[in-house]
């Protein structure tokens, strides 16, 4: 039986078995409750909205350094209690800052 692929949850690369360069389990990612705000088109296209006004990765430019944003992150997690719409907890990132922001919660 072949094993369904997941994502290490330490260095983000598809795996379909316990992470050899990080001797970690790796995690099935976002819930399917999640998924499908993520798919669903009002967040697309909001998603879309905010990275339009914010086209650079908020993180990196605190670093100094200019990167595309790519990727709308709830600075609260949905899954702690976080609001899914509130501006407030919402910032644009690039796909390295926000892996590095999602390792370190896991």
């Amino acid at each position: 039986m072949i094993k369904k692929k997941t994502i290490c949850g330490k260095c983000h690369k598809i795996k379909r078995d316990d992470c050899d360069k990080c001797k970690k389990k790796p995690f099935e990612g976002i819930s399917h409750e999640n998924q499908s705000f993520y798919n669903s088109t009002r967040w697309r296209k909001y998603s879309l909205a905010l990275r339009r006004e914010n086209p650079l990765c908020e993180e990196c430019l605190r670093q100094g350094k200019t990167t595309k944003s790519e990727v709308v992150d709830h600075i609260k997690p949905i899954s702690k209690g976080g609001d899914k719409w509130d501006i407030d907890n919402l910032r644009c990132l690039c796909h390295i800052c926000h892996n590095k922001k999602t390792a370190k919660s896991f």
